[in-house]
């Protein structure tokens, strides 16, 4: 990060073929396109569990901005949004959140295409 403002908390690029996801996170790939990611776990037979993974990157300095990019995948099928606290699965995809009570920042939610929001 060039600015002497804004400072880097976490930077996970999958497309570096050295990069390794964080503890708390599974790498899974694709055979088809070679792309890599990292995800939640998967149960036995190959399919994901509903729930969550978790990775904490701490700050430790006060802000007042967040700034991030996000690359997601979809594997298998969507139930996003059925839950109604962000304590619960309630969404597929990326959530960003702040602090011991869960605040909110942003979420990166999948779709079923690129061309249908």
């Amino acid at each position: 990060i060039q600015n002497a403002n804004w400072r880097r908390v976490a930077y996970i690029n999958m497309t570096n073929p050295e990069a390794e996801c964080p503890s708390g996170l599974n790498e899974v790939s694709n055979s088809d396109t070679g792309q890599r990611a990292c995800g939640r776990s998967v149960d036995g037979d190959g399919g994901t569990d509903k729930g969550c993974s978790s990775v904490t990157f701490p700050v430790n300095t006060t802000y007042s901005q967040v700034c991030g990019i996000a690359r997601g995948y979809q594997y298998g099928t969507m139930d996003a949004f059925q839950e109604v606290t962000i304590d619960q699965t309630y969404v597929d995809g990326l959530s960003i959140t702040r602090g011991r009570q869960r605040q909110h920042l942003w979420t990166l939610a999948v779709g079923q295409f690129e061309t249908v929001n």
